[in-house]
């Protein structure tokens, strides 16, 4: 069993429509009897509907689903469901209007829900999980009965963060791109991308559709473990057995989009041996090859700008683009003490491991968040005066250092860094019982040269939502999270292209 909530939702025709309640003694408006009061008897009356579910008592019809057979009411069933009222009604075109008996053709899973489904209609209440909202909802959609069809979305809403044993929102977000609301789906696919570790896990990851992984394995803002990870999760996902039919199909659309230079040499060896390899080789060996060359360049400082290609948000240390942060006692601590100051050195030629990287081969970055305001401090006439506004802010400034280019023919120049386009991803955590996830995924891309060596991004979120005392970006007081700095492109070809000044920025949740 999934998380249990129970929904209490207001029928029109089981019930009065709501009413302003009343003080004992309170004047009525709509009189002049200061003694009028208005009594509300809402609950027994609906549990007098409540025992009529499932009751031969008055019962006009009955629904046959699976191998099951529920006694119904039919103003019962048309109080709330529009092809109830359609199929019982007078209409000629409908001959279940004339049976005593129906049955209703439904998929299993919606078979297994049936009875909570039907008992909405005379309780108003269901007893909701994890497993059941799906095909709770489909049935909400086939029958038309709106106000289920709304809290389904609700707790689907409240409950995207589970879990893998019971997160369902892959599930979720394939349902609602074919249906909508449109928020649902997009809070799924924000807390897909951000958490892929998490839906890697998850129970229907094996059933996901091919068109769906293919969109999600070709992003960069994808948050993963590693190109490694990622590739065994594919793998498992290509070879199970829901998906044999059109293996071949799936191979040639979905591992040309895993990005095998960002695997080791020894990770791409372990892959010579793989099932794929023995079924699929004539896809996999010039990727791998691809991929073995691409790592004998780098090994002798050779980077082609036509083979860069762009990192993901890994989160392995051998990458060396993840730098977390954690700020205690956020509520209580002055907002002068609060900025995190986060000194980052990334590999901006092609290096897996951080600690191994040439020092030529990588940039120095500053990152400062400012999570209570941005402020500063300039000196003007020999006092220094402060300056602050309530924007959490994001500030990124790239070192000015000149660096040892071992490439050139005279045998070493000191230049400037080239320009380089960078991704930055500000994350924040949150956390649901035991699940700690990325709560907020703020992205800006920006190109850095010597003229313009820094980013600035106000308004991170609103300063009121993260200090408010549910926030659920502080968790046990603290705030923490992690800054991705990633050099997706070098070289000065990116000052010839549309890219040059560029910026842009996506946020999710």
């Amino acid at each position: 069993m999934g998380n249990v909530l129970t929904f209490r939702a207001y029928n029109p025709i089981m019930e009065s429509p709501p009413k302003k309640k009343m003080n004992k003694g309170e004047a009525s408006t709509s009189g002049t009897d200061v003694s009028a009061e208005v009594i509300d008897d809402s609950k027994a009356f609906v549990k007098r509907f409540t025992v009529l579910f499932n009751s031969s008592y008055f019962s006009d019809i009955k629904l046959r689903v699976g191998d099951q057979t529920y006694y119904g009411h039919k103003f019962m069933l048309a109080s709330a469901s529009k092809v109830f009222g359609a199929m019982f009604g007078e209409s000629p075109a409908w001959e279940e209007s004339r049976q005593e008996e129906i049955t209703l053709v439904e998929e299993e899973a919606c078979q297994a829900v049936f009875y909570d489904f039907l008992r909405y209609f005379y309780s108003a209440s269901i007893d909701m999980t994890t497993d059941k909202a799906l095909p709770l909802m489909f049935l909400a959609d086939k029958y038309n009965v709106q106000s289920l069809r709304n809290a389904c979305v609700d707790y689907m809403m409240k409950h995207i963060e589970e879990l893998p044993d019971k997160n369902k929102t892959l599930t979720w977000y394939h349902y609602s791109k074919m249906t909508g609301p449109e928020r649902l789906r997009e809070s799924c696919k924000n807390f897909i991308v951000s958490n892929f570790s998490v839906v890697l896990d998850a129970p229907d990851w094996p059933e996901m559709e091919s068109e769906e992984l293919a969109d999600f394995i070709g992003m960069s803002e994808l948050c993963v473990e590693s190109e490694m990870k990622l590739w065994q999760k594919v793998e498992q996902w290509i070879m199970a057995d829901n998906n044999q039919e059109f293996r071949r199909e799936n191979v040639e659309l979905i591992l040309p989009l895993l990005r095998f230079s960002k695997m080791t040499p020894t990770e791409l060896l372990s892959l010579e041996s793989s099932q794929l390899m023995e079924q699929f080789s004539d896809v996999l060996k010039p990727k791998l090859s691809a991929a073995y060359r691409f790592h004998s360049l780098a090994s002798n400082g050779i980077y082609l700008p036509t083979e860069q290609v762009p990192f993901r948000n890994y989160t392995a240390t051998v990458y060396g683009l993840r730098f977390p942060f954690e700020l205690k006692s956020y509520a209580s601590i002055p907002k002068i003490e609060s900025r995190i100051c986060l000194p980052c050195q990334v590999p901006y030629l092609p290096c897996l491991d951080s600690d191994t990287c040439k020092t030529s081969h990588m940039a120095q970055f500053q990152v400062n968040f400012y999570p209570k305001g941005h402020f500063s401090t300039i000196s003007l006439y020999g006092n220094f005066m402060g300056r602050q506004n309530d924007n959490v802010t994001l500030k990124v400034v790239r070192h000015s250092a000149r660096i040892l280019d071992t490439m050139s023919p005279s045998g070493g120049v000191i230049k400037d860094y080239p320009p380089m386009l960078v991704e930055v991803t500000l994350q924040l955590y949150s956390k649901k019982k035991a699940l700690r996830y990325v709560g907020l995924t703020v992205t800006k891309q920006q190109l850095f040269t010597s003229r313009r060596p820094d980013l600035l991004v106000e308004n991170v979120l609103d300063l009121a939502r993260l200090s408010a005392e549910d926030s659920p970006f502080i968790v046990e007081g603290s705030l923490s999270g992690a800054v991705f700095i990633k050099v997706q492109g070098v070289g000065d070809h990116l000052l010839e292209g549309p890219l040059e000044g560029a910026t842009g920025a996506t946020a999710t949740r």
